[in-house]
């Protein structure tokens, strides 16, 4: 089959060829893309986040008035649409989500039932969006960890539909965060002990925006894996990536002095390829982790 699908590292769609072929039922496919190979960064990565936004959502505009509702849904509501954090929300005339790619579990409910943990009303808000567009701020999930972070979107209405994307407020410092987040996990155990640590860090409460806590004990058996919980157990030396990099040996030989390591980290909500960058330090033996995720591949400077 050819089709049209975005390259994974432009976003932007490109001619696909793709082989498929059924075997006891299931069907299974790979493919390749046509023509040139896209190279460079993708558009997002140095683009003003305010004017990227509007970018994004007059675009599928765009595609609703030249291609119909039924291209838009298709298109949107798959993981295909994310260009980094931008995802499109939309909702019909009703006011009522039928675009949602993030969380899906919204698609059939009211925009203006929706309100932040701090009780705004951010639906309600983003419900009135005329022609001419708005912004709204408020507080959403990070698309990797799920916890709620501050963010900003543009809506716009066309035909009564409201089209919207957003973007998440940038932290001025990530790198000092995280080392501050490593360090507060530290202190945790000093004044609490290691299970209470393990089962503080293991809970969604220890979770603060994009930043979590891997501990790893003194036999380098991982104790806390907030992204991860089914590797609980296992022996972090045994940890790769996709391509085969030893990412778990490279931190077991972390020390007291505190290491940045940095990787390829997909993202399996958005199909979003990002950075993680890992802060990690040894204290008592233990190995006390935690990370920020941009589309950067820049290995932090030491604090």
């Amino acid at each position: 089959m050819e089709y049209l699908w975005p390259h994974p590292v432009s976003r932007k769609e490109q001619q696909k060829v793709t082989w498929a072929v059924r075997h006891d039922g299931l069907i299974f496919a790979s493919g390749y893309y046509a023509g040139e190979p896209e190279t460079g960064p993708p558009a997002w990565r140095d683009a003003d986040p305010r004017e990227y936004t509007i970018q994004y959502v007059n675009q599928a505009v765009q595609r609703y008035e030249s291609e119909g509702l039924e291209s838009l849904l298709n298109y949107y509501n798959s993981v295909a649409s994310f260009e980094g954090e931008w995802y499109l929300f939309a909702t019909d005339a009703e006011d009522i989500y039928h675009i949602h790619p993030l969380l899906p579990r919204l698609i059939g409910t009211d925009i203006k039932d929706v309100r932040g943990s701090d009780g705004y009303e951010l639906g309600e808000e983003l419900a009135k969006a005329s022609d001419q567009g708005i912004w709204v701020e408020y507080l959403w999930p990070h698309p990797v960890t799920l916890k709620e972070v501050p963010k900003v979107s543009y809506a716009v209405r066309r035909d009564g539909m409201l089209f919207a994307s957003g973007y998440y407020v940038r932290v001025d410092d990530p790198a000092g965060q995280t080392v501050d987040y490593v360090q507060q996990a530290i202190d945790y155990y000093r004044n609490n002990g290691l299970e209470a640590t393990i089962a503080h860090y293991n809970s969604l409460d220890s979770i603060d925006g994009q930043w979590g806590l891997t501990l790893v004990d003194e036999t380098n058996i991982l104790r806390v894996a907030h992204l991860g919980k089914h590797l609980i157990g296992t022996n972090l030396n045994d940890l790769a990536t996709r391509s085969d990099r030893q990412i778990g040996q490279e931190m077991a030989a972390i020390t007291e002095e505190g290491a940045w390591i940095s990787y390829i980290f997909p993202n399996v909500r958005s199909s979003e390829t990002l950075y993680a960058h890992s802060w990690g330090v040894r204290y008592d033996g233990l190995l006390f982790m935690s990370r920020y995720y941009d589309d950067q591949p820049d290995v932090p400077n030491e604090p």
